[in-house]
């Protein structure tokens, strides 16, 4: 027993410190970030708007490496998010914005039952929409060598439509 609590012990503070960083890396990762995004047409004024507050955020590491899908079982997983209230509750959603998520589904290829199951796992169809700032969140997980490919690509999608606003 004492050595599952070393080891616990051990694998959470070894894990901590993985999430450290330089902040010169992060800086130097954002200056070619914004070299990029002025060739793909983003002004230099809608970058620096975009990201001028962009913070890397060491949290959203730590939870990116844990979440409860990659230590819980399949049943306790499915049990702690679905009941036939949040069921009703998706389909209510459905019926009240069917029109945007019917397009959604269309522009980006995503069958709307997929969708609607990840709305409700992750945000309880938009009643929960966490505490962290979704640019930094992003940017994070781009500057971050494990998962970078795919989250800077979903980064580019949301600054390119950031840029059509402004």
């Amino acid at each position: 027993m004492k050595l599952i609590k070393f080891l616990t012990i051990f694998l959470v503070f070894s894990s901590k410190l993985s999430f450290a960083y330089d902040v010169n890396d992060f800086n130097n990762w954002k200056l070619n970030l914004k070299k990029i995004a002025l060739k793909n047409n983003i002004s230099e004024n809608t970058f620096n708007l975009v990201m001028s507050n962009v913070k890397y955020l060491p949290k959203v590491i730590e939870y990116d490496r844990f979440q409860p899908e990659f230590y819980e079982d399949t049943k306790t997983y499915i049990g702690k998010r679905t009941s036939k209230k949040k069921q009703d509750k998706g389909i209510n959603f459905y019926k009240d914005n069917k029109d945007l998520i019917d397009s959604v589904e269309l522009e980006f290829d995503i069958e709307k039952e997929l969708l609607l199951s990840l709305m409700g796992i992750e945000t309880n169809f938009g009643t929960y929409v966490g505490k962290m700032d979704i640019l930094s969140s992003l940017a994070t997980l781009s500057f971050d060598k494990r998962r970078s490919e795919f989250f800077t690509k979903i980064f580019g999608r949301l600054k390119s439509q950031c840029a059509v606003k402004h």
